[in-house]
C-alpha cells in the first residue's frame, strides 16, 4: 500500500513515499538498537508518523491492523480503538471491487509474498460505504532473526485520478448511443477471447446482427426515431444474453455478439430467448413499428482450425446473416439492405 493524500492535496511521488518509508524504517532500526534513548527516540518517531499528510498504517501477517496514523483515521472515518486488531477485509477493504477483482485474495497474497508488492493500487472503503481508490507503497518489516512480522504501508488518494481514467477508458471503449462496447473494443474482446479458447480448447460462436426496416424508420418518422430503434433494439438483446456474452456496436445498424464456452446449437437456444425479448417488446405496441434483426452465427472450433482470424470468423457471421436478410427480403418483395 503507499502514502494516502487526499484529492485536493498535492499528490506525492512514489520516490517521495519510499524516501518516506525508508526513514521511518531506519528509526525503527535506531530504536532497536539505543536502549537508553528507546523512549525519546519512540516518541519522536511516533509524533512524525502521526503528523504525516499521509495514510501510514501496519498491518500483520494474518491482515490484521496493527498501527492505524492520525491522517488514516480521519481519511476512513475509523478510530483507533475500532480498527486495532481488526482485519483490514473487515474495515478498509471490500471483498471485491466494483470490476469484480476479488480483494481478499489480492491481500492475502500480499501478506503471503509482500516483496511482491511494493507499488500497488486497489479498491477501498470507507466506514461510510464510500469507495475510494488509494495507491499503496508496501515495506515488509522482519524481525532480527530475518522473520518477516509485518508490512508498513503508506497511501495516497488517487480517486479523481482513477475517474478520471474511467472516463477516458469509456469514451475510448464505448458506443455512445446504445452504451455497448463499440466496433474496437468489441474487436479486441473477440481477438482475446479467441486466444482463451485456443488455450482451452473450447469452442465460441460469433454471431453478426443486424437491424431490419431501420431506412423505414427514417424515412417515416425521422432519423431521431431510427436512432431510437437502434437503441431499443440493442437494450432488447443484451438483456436476453447472458453474462458471459459480449455485444458491441460494430457502427449503423450493425451488432456483433460473442458467446464463449458455446456451440452452435447452445448459440442458437440464446437465441431464441433475444427473439423471445423482441416478440415481447413489441406486444406492448410502444413503437409503431416492430423491432426486428437478421442474425448469422459463426462458429470458432480451436482444434479443426486454430489459425481463423476474427476477421475471418466475423466475416463469416455476416454471410450467414445476409443470407438470412436475403430470404426475409425475398418474402416481402424488397431488395436487402
Amino acid at each position: 500500500m503507499s502514502p494516502i493524500h487526499p484529492d485536493n492535496a498535492a499528490p506525492r511521488s512514489d520516490s517521495d513515499s519510499a524516501r518516506e518509508i525508508e526513514t521511518m524504517r531506519r528509526h525503527i532500526e535506531q530504536l532497536q538498537s539505543s536502549g537508553h534513548e528507546l523512549s525519546r527516540r519512540e516518541e519522536m518517531y511516533r509524533e512524525m508518523v502521526q503528523s504525516a499528510n499521509s495514510i501510514i498504517l501496519c498491518w500483520d501477517s494474518g491482515g490484521h491492523i496493527t498501527f492505524f496514523n492520525r491522517f488514516a483515521q480521519t481519511f476512513f472515518g475509523y478510530s483507533e480503538s475500532e480498527v486495532l486488531g481488526c482485519n483490514v477485509l473487515q474495515t478498509i477493504v471490500p471483498p471485491d471491487d466494483a470490476s469484480g477483482m476479488d480483494l481478499a485474495a489480492l491481500m492475502t497474497d500480499i501478506c503471503t509474498h509482500p516483496e511482491r508488492y511494493e507499488n500497488n493500487e486497489n479498491e477501498n472503503v470507507r466506514k461510510n460505504g464510500q469507495r475510494v481508490w488509494i495507491a499503496w507503497t508496501n515495506k515488509p518489516l522482519y524481525d532480527s532473526d530475518g522473520r518477516f512480522i509485518e508490512i508498513l504501508s503508506v497511501g495516497n488518494d488517487i480517486t479523481r485520478r482513477k475517474q478520471a481514467e474511467d472516463e477516458l477508458l469509456r469514451m475510448a471503449t464505448i458506443d455512445p448511443l446504445t452504451d455497448a462496447l463499440n466496433r474496437r473494443a468489441g474487436q479486441m474482446k473477440l481477438k482475446q477471447l479467441m486466444s482463451l479458447a485456443q488455450s482451452n480448447s473450447q469452442p465460441l460462436v460469433v454471431g453478426y446482427v443486424d437491424v431490419n426496416g431501420l431506412k423505414t424508420v427514417n424515412d417515416k418518422h425521422g432519423h431521431q426515431e431510427g436512432d431510437e430503434l437502434i437503441q431499443l433494439t440493442s437494450h432488447t438483446l443484451r438483456s436476453a444474453l447472458r453474462k458471459s456474452d459480449l455485444f458491441c456496436r460494430l457502427g449503423g445498424d450493425e451488432f456483433l455478439i460473442i458467446l464463449p464456452k458455446t456451440n452452435l446449437a447452445a448459440a442458437e437456444v440464446v437465441w431464441l430467448g433475444c427473439l423471445s425479448a423482441l416478440t415481447e417488446f413489441n406486444a406492448t405496441g410502444a413503437k409503431p413499428y416492430p423491432l426486428s434483426v437478421s442474425h448469422g452465427f459463426a462458429l470458432y472450433d480451436p482444434v479443426l482450425e486454430p489459425e481463423l482470424s476474427p476477421q475471418e470468423i466475423v466475416s463469416r457471421a455476416d454471410q450467414i446473416m445476409y443470407q438470412e436478410k436475403t430470404a426475409l427480403k425475398a418474402r416481402e418483395g424488397t431488395q436487402p439492405r
